[in-house]
């Protein structure tokens, strides 16, 4: 019976691993509650209507008990990122950080409130006036360890915005980095997912002390 339950309690353990998501989310700066207008520049001021220089604010993207999105422009002092509505190719409803093309970087904060990770899929990146723009974009986790960085030139053929699939998974949260240019680059449709923590090296301990006794007993009832 204590091998069944060390084996039972890793098995859980594993499974609660590779579980569904239990929330999904994209941001796409469009609709109500993406704007805080102009009057206050760290974008935690009433909502308003987003226009072209609106601040994004802090509370969009976030969920009560599970999410808290966070945006700046980290060369500003206490500067949320703004927002504009078309012309970065494609895109419609875009946020950007403020500045100039050499002098600009943008950072957005998805953190978790809930204990789980976030698992970043996709998000758009778009020039301003359509066109092509480089910037150097970074993916890490909020510990500071880089899942990717590289340097792009953003827009593609046809006017269309570059877009960005993949797998970057942050058990502590992620967080999304542009810089020179981050202001005539924007980003768009931000897609994540809740993640499940990693487990402990004590349970893949369990798991693998259960599956041995397993065994032992196996071969013990054969002989």
């Amino acid at each position: 019976m204590k091998t069944k339950s060390i084996l039972l309690a890793g098995l859980a353990s594993l499974a609660a691993l590779v579980a569904p998501a239990s929330h999904a989310a994209m941001l796409d700066f469009e609709g109500p509650g993406v704007c805080a207008g102009s009057a206050d520049a760290t974008g935690n001021g009433a909502l308003a209507a987003c226009f072209d220089y609106a601040f994004i604010s802090q509370s969009y993207g976030d969920v009560a008990g599970m999410m808290d999105v966070q945006y700046s422009a980290p060369r500003l002092t206490d500067t949320s990122m703004r927002w504009w509505g078309g012309s970065y190719n494609n895109l419609y409803g875009v946020a950007w950080a403020d500045s100039s093309d050499g002098n600009s970087k943008a950072r957005i904060d998805l953190k978790p409130l809930n204990g789980q990770g976030v698992m970043l899929t996709h998000f758009d990146l778009g020039s301003y006036p359509g066109g092509t723009r480089g910037t150097t974009l970074t993916i890490s986790d909020l510990s500071g360890n880089v899942l990717m960085t590289n340097h792009y030139n953003v827009g593609e053929a046809g006017n269309v915005a570059t877009a960005f699939n993949g797998i970057w998974i942050g058990y502590n949260g992620i967080r999304i980095e542009w810089e020179d240019s981050a202001y005539n680059v924007g980003i768009d449709n931000i897609t994540y997912e809740m993640a499940t923590a990693v487990p402990e090296p004590e349970t893949y301990a369990m798991l693998a002390a259960g599956l041995s006794l397993l065994a032992l007993r196996a071969r013990r009832r054969k002989a």
